[in-house]
């Protein structure tokens, strides 16, 4: 009888030793991305002006590539983080009905009698050394020992600089309201972006994650849809309703962009997790 261990998934020697160093479970490397990208975030925050006048859309491109980083690495920590639940890490499978051994005499495994004795020798000897033995139930949950997902990563970052050129052309749009009562231009603005951007650039994100990150087919992502899409919708509505009337109301027109961008940082994180997740 052999056993042999073996994990669930082979991963490189590269991506083991990155996350080999754990804090509660959540691999240092997530860790250090967070704190590259938002001290790289608070330098482009104090030059956000300077460099919004040479050239509005390649800031933005770059506040989206770093905003949208910072979403999908504090989604795949939060996904880490589960203190409370024991990790499987390792498969055993017995491949061989054989058993190498060095006493003077080896049980005879076609015995039933002999390898019960054997069984009670070896926990014997498991009991004497303080081994616990491993035991799987069925009733508690068992998770995953999770790696960061550099392809995530790139791929969530894509989509952000994609949503830069749409957000640049859909503010510029937005300012056709801009010679009415001020009320009515952001109850309109509002309107708008709610009733118009934001289902489209659901629909898309759902799509482009299921499809790109996730490598799935159109019918997993119409399976999806069905089941997440509106949900998910009428939480967009309840959380972007109040921010964007906020935004349009008070916050000065070339920070409009930046500043939804920045709250949906959390968003982004949730879209992240809840497309993973489903």
């Amino acid at each position: 009888m052999t056993i042999e261990l073996e994990t669930d998934q082979e991963k490189s020697v590269f991506t083991k030793v990155l996350n080999c160093i754990r804090i509660r479970n959540i691999p240092l490397i997530n860790f250090c991305i967070i704190w590259i990208l938002g001290s790289f975030l608070l330098k482009l925050t104090t030059k956000y002006t300077e460099l919004y006048i040479k050239n509005s859309l390649i800031t933005i491109i770059v506040t989206n590539l770093v905003l949208f980083g910072i979403s999908e690495t504090l989604a795949q920590t939060l996904i880490c983080y589960k203190p409370n639940e024991p990790f499987v890490t390792l498969r055993v499978n017995v491949r061989s009905p054989e058993l190498s051994l060095t006493a003077d005499e080896e049980p005879d495994l076609r015995n039933e009698q002999d390898i019960n004795e054997f069984i009670d020798y070896i926990e014997r000897e498991e009991n004497d050394m303080g081994i616990r033995p491993f035991v799987v139930d069925d009733d508690v949950p068992m998770a995953e020992l999770t790696f960061f997902q550099f392809d995530r990563l790139a791929g969530f970052m894509i989509w952000g600089f994609v949503m830069a050129f749409c957000q640049c052309l859909w503010y510029k749009f937005l300012q056709i309201y801009s010679t009415d009562p001020k009320f009515i231009e952001v109850l309109r603005k509002v309107l708008t972006d709610q009733l118009c951007y934001s289902p489209l650039s659901l629909l898309a994100f759902f799509t482009y994650g299921t499809m790109v990150l996730e490598k799935g087919s159109w019918e997993d992502t119409k399976d999806k849809l069905s089941r997440i899409y509106l949900k998910t919708l009428l939480i967009n509505y309840s959380v972007w309703f109040p921010v964007q009337f906020i935004n349009f109301l008070l916050v000065p027109r070339d920070f409009q962009v930046p500043f939804s961008s920045s709250i949906s940082v959390l968003w982004n994180c949730f879209l992240s997790m809840r497309n993973s997740s489903s």
